[in-house]
């Protein structure tokens, strides 16, 4: 894997955890390809951009468990397949959800996959499946 490859995958993971931190829906989903599948922490399954965007919206809004929260993903793994196919692991934090119900967690730690493809020279997440860690589980 070239350098710039590598830097390029990791500068996306970047631009999503800064436009999440502006809760800016349409910069959160500007790295996804029309038809990406997006799968997150709490199991809401979109399958396109804009449904994706749609619920970061939601999500983000004045009434929305993540409009002040802030994300971050120290860890950060990039496996090349083939020339224009990558895998992007993380482990990130989400700190400052809302607690809105029971199930809500002031501070998350969760581990995401994405399945990128380089498309005329530029990378794009096509699917993406996010885990809350569960502390305390040895398997």
């Amino acid at each position: 894997m070239s350098q710039a490859d590598e830097d390029a995958i990791r500068e996306i993971e970047n631009q999503f955890n800064a436009a999440w931190n502006r809760h800016d829906p349409d910069a959160i989903a500007a790295s996804l390809a029309d038809d990406a599948q997006f799968i997150t922490v709490n199991g809401a399954w979109t399958t396109n951009r804009q449904g994706f965007r749609d619920l970061m919206q939601r999500l983000h809004g004045p009434n929305g468990p993540y409009g002040a929260s802030v994300r971050r993903s120290p860890e950060i793994k990039v496996t090349l397949l083939t020339p224009d196919v990558a895998i992007l692991h993380t482990r990130f934090w989400i700190k400052g959800e809302v607690m809105h119900d029971a199930l809500s967690q002031q501070d998350r730690e969760s581990v995401g996959t994405r399945v990128l493809r380089k498309v005329d020279g530029r990378w794009r997440i096509v699917a993406t499946q996010n885990t809350d860690v569960r502390h305390g589980r040895r398997h």
